[in-house]
């Protein structure tokens, strides 16, 4: 099973980033659980003062980590 999401994680890190898009957190739902943080697989999110943010340059759009947010606090959105 391990290799299948290895597989699949390898998959979503080759993903083009999304042109004139951005990723979002919505502020007054994000909580600072960090369960997107355990699930981003470059390291492009962290916890600031309780709130998530992204390095959107790091951020390869692979959305991994938005259906982990128990808030749905979490989005991509057109520039």
């Amino acid at each position: 099973m391990g290799n299948i999401i290895e597989s699949a994680v390898s998959l979503r890190l080759h993903v083009a980033r999304i042109p004139d898009t951005l990723f979002v957190v919505d502020e007054t739902r994000c909580f600072g659980c960090a369960a997107c943080i355990a699930l981003c697989p470059v390291d492009a999110l962290i916890l600031d003062d309780l709130l998530v943010v992204v390095d959107e340059p790091t951020c390869t759009h692979c959305e991994l980590c938005i259906p982990s947010c128990p808030v749905f606090a979490l989005s991509l959105e057109k520039d």
